[in-house]
């Protein structure tokens, strides 16, 4: 039993590089001092969402996932580290959550480990009072792809 144990504690601690990188990336609500902040921000919606609900200023407009579910995380990764210094603390935001907390995932294991995953998206930064502007239609210092 004693040896059993041991061996269970041994695979799970030569497997912990791997645990802790799929799950380097935290979770948090944006909210408007995070804004004030000057956290970059990387908004993954498409055009006709930013158009439905308005952007936060200053924030990067990368559309991730294209209408079939697919994407290009190399091709993605390269703008994105043109755009915003991967070695710094970074957030990611879609509509509710869940199509950016699956990139964060993805780029926790691709090695960028300040990732922030912004729970909730869109629609809770409305909740937690967070200024919206129109999306602009020409740039105007918001960043697109």
């Amino acid at each position: 039993m004693y040896k059993t144990i041991i061996f269970l504690v041994l695979a799970m601690l030569l497997n912990l590089p791997e645990m802790v990188s799929a799950a380097d990336y935290r979770n948090l609500s944006l909210t408007p001092e995070m804004v004030d902040s000057g956290l970059a921000i990387v908004d993954i919606r498409t055009e006709s969402e930013w158009r439905d609900t308005g952007v936060v200023p200053g924030s990067v407009l990368m559309t991730f996932y294209k209408a079939d579910r697919s994407y290009d995380l190399e091709g993605f990764s390269a703008e994105l580290d043109r755009l915003v210094d991967p070695h710094k603390e970074f957030a990611i935001l879609c509509r509710r959550g869940n199509r950016s907390a699956r990139l964060a995932a993805l780029l926790a294991e691709r090695g960028y480990n300040a990732v922030i995953n912004l729970s909730g998206g869109i629609r809770r930064a409305e909740q937690n009072a967070v200024r919206l502007v129109p999306y602009p239609e020409k740039s105007d210092g918001i960043s697109r792809r």
